[in-house]
């Protein structure tokens, strides 16, 4: 499988179609090609640049209705994939509801 490959096939799980401009600034950003073979040695670049572009995607409409076509997407989910792939690569999560505690000494 490609690396365009599987990340279309994540996004879909939540009802998401990238385009190939989304797809394109995605591998740029993990610096590995969409053409590349998904491997254990870029998942983690890949998952990465993934969790970077999603409060982008998020910016977008969450429901989309033209003639009549309307697309919804699974806006819960992907903050909560997100929050997961925060959390496993150490990526601050700015999607978070949760309050943020800091401690001065």
């Amino acid at each position: 499988m490609t690396v365009n490959d599987y990340i279309s096939q994540k996004f879909q799980t939540f009802g998401i179609n990238l385009s190939e401009a989304d797809l394109l600034e995605i591998s740029l950003s993990s610096e590995v090609s969409g053409e590349d073979e998904m491997s254990p040695s870029n998942i983690g670049l890949v998952s990465v640049a993934m969790a970077k572009f999603i409060p982008s995607l998020l910016l977008r409409a969450t429901s989309i209705s033209e003639n009549g076509f309307s697309m919804s997407w699974d806006t819960k989910g992907v903050k909560e994939y997100y929050s997961f792939l925060c959390k496993k690569y150490g990526l601050e999560d700015t999607l978070s509801d949760k309050p943020k505690v800091r401690f001065r000494q």
